[in-house]
């Protein structure tokens, strides 16, 4: 049954001419319809195009991936320099050929994934940390309070930056980066529980006033603590020399008010350290915080990761004095603090509004 030009393009929406320029082709192909109406899919498909071969082949693809995926040196590689590695594999291809072919597979340039590092001991403390909370309910978790420090950049941005663009795109609003003069650095505290925010603290440079408080306020400290001190270090070297088989070798240990004895020195030159972190963070905001929470939740236990300056001794004795628990916390372990993905989106928000 042969079907009329006219109802061919009724049925198709094709033009009568290239409904004409089909039959033509197929006839080319060597379609006949005397011997058969129909007129097969062969006879009208997209011939082969002249023009230069595609070198973007599965295999080559294929060796692509294999240079980039083999270590962590190569994954930072450029495009030229996998091109030119897959080159001597024996496939010639250019810098772009990479980029395309990356791109197609779902590749592209991306800042590094940050892990602490970890040291053997730190991994059985962090293993050990995790299997003695993983009894804890959602209940437990709820009297946590979740507190650290992260570094704010204003007026600038670290590290490389990169967007994705047309050629056209370039004064759009979302592909512009604002530049200005100057930047403001700084270190940024917070801290919340489970269904509290707390209070926060935007750390500046110590003044002289500040200094000379800090001075006076160690050496009331330091007088209130030698005796105490003293004390405990008699009675801990008492025992010890009794607990000794024979003489031990040297002079007769004699006491010394120093550091290594629990005297409050500040070494520090400038930034955060013990004290700031008790005068500024525990005594005016975190501790109040705590008691606070502890009015709803009276098991409200405060989380502190093991930075240089939240672990002095005289923090452990603070806390025993305001009757408030700390959470153990296991060594270089950021990734198990609740507060650490919030950072993320607070910064993201300050850009997407600067």
């Amino acid at each position: 049954m042969q079907v009329s030009i006219a109802r061919i393009t009724e049925l198709t929406g094709v033009s009568k001419r290239r409904v004409y320029a089909y039959k033509k082709t197929a006839i080319q192909r060597g379609y006949d319809p005397a011997v058969d109406s129909k007129i097969l899919l062969k006879y009208v498909e997209d011939a082969p195009k002249s023009g230069r071969p595609i070198k973007a082949t599965n295999e080559v693809k294929s060796q692509v991936v294999q240079v980039l995926k083999k270590n962590s040196t190569t994954r930072q590689l450029s495009t030229l320099a996998i091109s030119q590695i897959v080159a001597k594999i024996g496939t010639v291809i250019s810098a772009r050929t990479v980029w395309n072919i990356l791109n197609s597979l779902g590749y592209s340039p991306c800042k590094p994934t940050t892990k602490p590092g970890l040291t053997t001991e730190a991994k059985a403390l962090r293993l050990k940390w995790c299997l003695e909370h993983a009894h804890w309910t959602l209940e437990d978790w709820k009297n946590v309070i979740w507190s650290d420090e992260t570094s704010v950049t204003m007026g600038s941005q670290r590290g490389r930056i990169r967007v994705w663009r047309l050629s056209s795109e370039a004064y759009q609003h979302h592909c512009v980066r604002h530049r200005w003069k100057g930047f403001k650095e700084f270190m940024f505290w917070g801290c919340f529980s489970y269904d509290k925010k707390g209070p926060c603290h935007i750390w500046e440079e110590e003044t002289k006033k500040e200094k000379k408080e800090a001075d006076k306020w160690l050496n009331v400290r330091n007088e209130e603590f030698e005796p105490i001190k003293k004390l405990e270090w008699e009675l801990t070297t008492g025992m010890r020399r009794l607990r000794a088989t024979r003489n031990n070798p040297g002079k007769k240990p004699t006491w010394k008010w120093n550091k290594d004895n629990g005297k409050l020195e500040r070494n520090s030159k400038g930034g955060i350290d013990w004290y700031r972190y008790h005068r500024v963070i525990l005594e005016k905001k975190l501790i109040p915080f705590a008691k606070e929470c502890q009015k709803d939740r009276p098991k409200t236990i405060i989380q502190d990761d093991n930075a240089s300056a939240h672990r002095h001794w005289y923090h452990e004795h603070m806390f025993d004095i305001w009757k408030v628990e700390k959470l153990l916390w296991p060594p270089n372990s950021p990734d198990l603090n609740a507060i650490e993905p919030p950072w993320f989106y607070m910064k993201k928000l300050h850009l997407k509004h600067s």
